[in-house]
């Protein structure tokens, strides 16, 4: 799933349904919001990781629990059309960070960017970071 379509699709949505929950702890909003801060973190990611040539922090833990609640702190405010703005201001930067390298010389180090091209991997299993939210945030819709 690109990026785009899922903010397309966030953009059709109706401003109650983004308070509809996704799980006990987050609402679409919330999601939505942790997406960005995700999104926000790659551009920083990406420089120091090249730079480095040490594994991003993410490799190194399954808990990132404290990332993804400052993330929905910071955008609490937001209103979902600023928040999907956000986004996209984001998307944009991190694409300018990856054309500053180069797509080509990322994806001669998979072991350290694997991740900025996991959706174009056609060997891929699992969904990714972006279809499993999507998943989410269409089946918190059906409850409601």
């Amino acid at each position: 799933m690109r990026q785009e379509d899922f903010i397309d699709f966030l953009r059709t949505l109706k401003p109650n349904d983004w308070q509809a929950e996704v799980n006990s702890r987050w609402t679409i909003k919330d999601v939505v919001a942790h997406m960005v801060g995700w999104e926000k973190g790659d551009c920083e990611i990406i420089r120091d990781t090249w730079k480095t040539k040490e594994l991003p922090w993410f490799y190194k833990t399954t808990d990132f629990d404290d990332f993804n609640k400052k993330s929905i702190i910071l955008y609490k405010s937001y209103s979902p059309q600023k928040l999907i703005k956000e986004w996209e201001k984001w998307r944009r930067n991190v694409k300018e960070e990856i054309d500053k390298i180069g797509k080509s010389e990322l994806k001669k180090r998979p072991d350290l960017f694997r991740w900025l091209f996991e959706d174009e991997d056609p060997k891929r299993i699992k969904p990714t970071h972006y279809e499993l939210h999507y998943m989410q945030i269409k089946k918190s819709l059906k409850k409601n």
